[in-house]
């Protein structure tokens, strides 16, 4: 897979999340959806796992311990999401995504 898509995907992830830090302004976040859409369209697929329980058999995210409480441990933020691409109709790890674990 092209790395230009690779890099663009995470470029479109980072501005994404800032859009919505602005409540979701309607304009911006328009033209977010439709460039996830093109990217969608080159075969790459955005994941963005937050809020899911994390352990460290997780194969898919590289997790960045917050605190010091092992239990009940959930993804509190995303540096960089989890990037799939279609490989003859099977979904195909491409990236795995960057996070920050607490607990919940």
């Amino acid at each position: 897979m092209d790395q230009l898509w690779q890099r663009m995907a995470n470029l479109v992830f980072e501005m994404d999340k800032k859009v919505a830090a602005l409540d979701g302004n309607m304009p911006f976040q328009r033209v977010c959806d439709k460039m996830k859409g093109a990217i969608e369209e080159a075969g790459i697929y955005l994941y963005n796992p937050v809020g899911e329980k994390y352990s460290e058999t997780r194969t898919d995210v590289e997790g960045s311990i917050s605190g010091t409480s092992m239990n009940n441990l959930v993804i509190k933020d995303v540096i960089k999401p989890v990037l799939y691409f279609n490989e003859n109709g099977k979904k195909m790890l491409l990236q795995k995504g960057v996070v920050i674990v607490g607990e919940k």
